[in-house]
């Protein structure tokens, strides 16, 4: 893992202040639509455009990297990060924050499409769970980050935007700093959804499963939080510990998903996600809840990386860089629903909705995972 860091060191180093600002903003844009008293739909309708804008760059991103190199377009994508990272400290209407959070959500998704290519070009398969696990840790970190400035509210909305922006305009340097080797030139050749979810229906649905659960996780859990009660302290740690539960298993987890079947990796992860989510159901009081939160996150952070792996496995080197571009559509896909399908459910059915809806997917696919494993472990006649 030294050597992993040591190579891509200042694309890492970009991606933890990218993440550090973009965990802050999003807490403060979750907490601020349920302060205002915005109506659930209009709050779904704020969370859910980062993710639908995110669509929009991973469709185009390919397009860009052919006229230009991964490090050109990964700053350019985070330099438009930080411009649209202060329309929220410009503007409290809540449909400027619409469109605001679509365009921020294509300017990040296209910087992620761009580093995840590179990734892809630059490793071979037998690390690229533990590459990936790695990437997937230095987010996480600048999360747990942003998570913690949330505590510094009391110096209002509009100073922590700008922090938020300031930090993201800094990665752009570390981008062009030029010292990680750009991938191999080659013209990237198309791949089809359905070809790659017919090749790694695994490794595709779980990619969608990921970002139904960290945009749950993310995006809605701070608004539920709101719901119950919970201070800025506690909702600050019940998120961090989530965060901090994904840094602590993702190594471990990629090192586990390079040496044994992925499958099985993915049944662990996905049993343990379904019965952390399950907590706050059966028991009260906030021990529950942050046991909840590390369990969850500990178990579903890292189902990115790995669904990205097993995936990965059936690409040719030349479909890497549109296969990045469907493998963030599918996160997103699954990141669009879940604030829509939360905000209106703890609406009509209150916070512990929240909880179902985090735990049910989970337990969907782990019986599909059993499955899968089943069928490779059948005699052949």
């Amino acid at each position: 893992m030294a050597g992993i860091f040591r190579t891509w060191w200042t694309v890492f180093a970009a991606l933890l202040l990218i993440q550090l600002g973009n965990g802050l903003t999003g807490s403060l844009v979750s907490i601020a639509g349920e302060a205002r008293g915005y109506p659930p739909l209009l709050q779904g309708m704020i969370l859910s455009a980062f993710f639908a804008g995110s669509m929009a760059g991973a469709a185009l991103t390919p397009l860009l990297i052919r006229r230009t190199t991964h490090a050109a377009a990964a700053a350019m994508f985070t330099l438009a990060l930080a411009v649209t990272t202060l329309g929220f400290a410009m503007s409290g209407d809540p449909w400027v924050w619409v469109f605001t959070r679509m365009l921020a959500g294509a300017a990040i998704t296209g910087m992620f499409v761009t580093v995840e290519s590179w990734l892809n070009l630059s490793i071979v398969d037998a690390i690229r769970a533990r590459v990936f696990s790695a990437y997937i840790f230095i987010q996480l970190t600048g999360l747990a980050a942003g998570q913690l400035l949330l505590a510094g509210r009391s110096a209002g909305e509009t100073a922590l935007f700008l922090v938020s922006a300031a930090a993201i305009a800094l990665a752009a340097l570390c981008f062009r700093s030029g010292r990680t080797a750009h991938p191999p030139r080659g013209e990237p050749r198309h791949i089809a959804l359905l070809t790659l979810a017919r090749r790694s229906p695994l490794g595709t649905s779980c990619i969608a499963l990921a970002g139904f659960s960290w945009a749950g996780l993310m995006a809605s859990g701070p608004a539920t939080l709101q719901m119950l009660g919970l201070s800025d302290v506690d909702k600050s740690l019940f998120m961090a510990l989530a965060v901090a539960g994904g840094m602590i298993a993702q190594m471990p987890v990629g090192w586990l998903a390079d040496h044994m079947d992925r499958s099985r990796v993915l049944l662990l992860l996905t049993a343990t996600a379904a019965l952390a989510a399950a907590i706050p159901l059966v028991a009260e009081g906030s021990l529950a809840l942050f046991a909840a939160a590390l369990g969850y996150g500990a178990s579903t952070l890292p189902l990115y990386a790995i669904g990205v792996a097993r995936a990965s496995e059936v690409l040719d080197q030349d479909e890497r860089t549109a296969a990045a571009a469907w493998m963030i559509i599918l996160f997103n896909i699954g990141a669009v629903i879940a604030p829509l399908v939360q905000a209106n459910a703890t609406a009509s059915w209150g916070p512990l909705a929240f909880f179902v809806l985090l735990a049910m997917p989970q337990a969907l696919f782990a019986l599909a995972a059993l499955a899968q494993v089943a069928r490779k472990q059948e005699p052949r006649t």
